[in-house]
């Protein structure tokens, strides 16, 4: 500010000394003013709310794909620390750079890839913490086919937090995960890269980065039913190649251990014990790698749900008229265990049942038992549309003709269910 800003008036020596005078003997209580109001400032907590800072979407000059940051604080005296929520979409990561205070990275949620410059990429999940050192260069980001949310916390020197570089090479950013233990050896062994598969089908590598992408961010089914359908799937055809990176995000996008382990559960009555025995296999390794415990599966046995004692006596009573006469035994097992045990258990919401029920049957080519499990999951809350975009996420985990014979009977229940 100028000089020409100030107003200067004429004031004597005398009132000086005396101005002077009232402040020295003043200056005692402002100084335990300031301390206080000081202590209550550094005392004071702050909190913000999250939603309270709104997200934004990260620049695409320093980003592949779509990226929403939330922003959790920011620098605060004397602390130059700040942190943020960071969403990848699948295939979506960030480009080279460093950070002159390094960085952690939180994963709250799905598969994080990170790589520092010159090692192979490593692979983190949910509950991982990983720290990189100032000055280090990486990039990190979701996988090609999970979403992943971590927390970045960073430090800055005079108020820059982070370097930007070159982008990261489609050949980079394909280049196979790392494995550390024998326990994630087991659980990712089978998962090929899109370098993997091109060397072999380029334009299924195609399909697979592009058609099979969108699939996943279609609107019509959340991402938690797409998994149960897939694994469902899976598991019902036998294709174990696929089962370990399925239950990983299947786990990633809300299907709990214990939903996963009743899902294989269940399906050993629809698909048979040797497919499940095969999905156990699989579900052992990537449960040790994830740390998964028995405290986290459910119980063998214990309460079940209340049975809706008309619809299994229409059930029983139409079982019994059609195979009675050919083979008791088969009336016997399907009321006891599967529709007065199984069918009841908590752990899998009937719903969930339902779906995955008739996800199986449509991948083993079962038409004739989708009519009555079809219409047995839209009474337990399966919509239409649900239905259909089940049918559309089992093009391409069960195969196209399968689905089309399966679509006639779909619409003979849709139909009647209008009536």
């Amino acid at each position: 500010m100028s000089r020409a800003n100030y107003n200067f008036m004429p004031v004597s020596w005398r009132t000086l000394v005396k101005a002077a005078g009232v402040i020295v003997l003043a200056l005692p209580a402002i100084l335990r003013a300031q301390d206080g109001v000081a202590e209550k400032q550094e005392s004071r907590i702050e909190i913000k709310r999250r939603g309270s800072q709104p997200p934004t979407e990260a620049p695409a000059e320093h980003f592949t794909g779509r990226v929403r940051i939330e922003p959790l604080f920011q620098e605060n005296d004397p602390s130059h620390t700040s942190a943020a929520y960071v969403t990848f979409e699948p295939g979506a990561h960030s480009a080279w750079h460093t950070h002159p205070l390094g960085q952690i990275l939180i994963v709250t949620a799905g598969t994080c890839w990170v790589q520092r410059w010159g090692d192979a990429i490593e692979e983190l999940r949910a509950g991982d913490a990983v720290w990189i050192p100032p000055g280090q260069k990486h990039w990190h980001g979701a996988s090609p086919t999970s979403a992943t949310t971590h927390i970045a916390i960073q430090g800055a020197v005079d108020g820059k937090n982070i370097d930007w570089m070159e982008k990261v090479t489609e050949k980079q950013y394909n280049m196979k995960p790392s494995t550390k233990t024998n326990a994630q050896s087991d659980a990712f062994s089978s998962l090929l890269t899109l370098d993997d598969i091109r060397t072999v089908a380029p334009a299924l590598a195609r399909y697979t980065k592009e058609t099979l992408a969108d699939l996943w961010k279609r609107p019509g089914l959340s991402a938690r039913d797409r998994s149960l359908v897939t694994i469902a799937a899976l598991i019902a055809s036998n294709q174990t190649t696929e089962l370990p990176s399925q239950f990983n995000r299947a786990l990633d996008n809300g299907v709990k251990p214990s939903e996963v382990s009743e899902v294989i559960t269940h399906l050993a009555f629809y698909s048979g014990w040797a497919n499940a025995m095969s999905a156990v296999a699989v579900a052992k390794g990537v449960f040790r790698a994830r740390g998964i415990g028995a405290d986290q599966l459910p119980p063998a046995s214990g309460p079940l749900l209340p049975i809706d004692k008309a619809a299994e006596t229409h059930r029983a009573t139409s079982v019994e008229q059609n195979v009675g006469s050919v083979a008791p035994g088969v009336v016997q097992y399907t009321s006891d265990p599967l529709f007065h045990d199984l069918w009841l258990r908590p752990a899998l919401a009937p719903r969930d049942r339902s779906l995955v029920t008739v996800s199986a049957l449509i991948a083993s080519g079962q038409v004739a038992q989708i009519t009555y499990h079809l219409n047995r999951a839209m009474d337990n809350g399966l919509t239409k549309s649900e239905a259909s975009e089940m049918l559309t996420q089992l093009l391409f985990y069960a195969g196209w003709p399968n689905v089309f014979s399966a679509i006639p009977v779909a619409k003979e229940v849709f139909e009647k269910r209008t009536k």
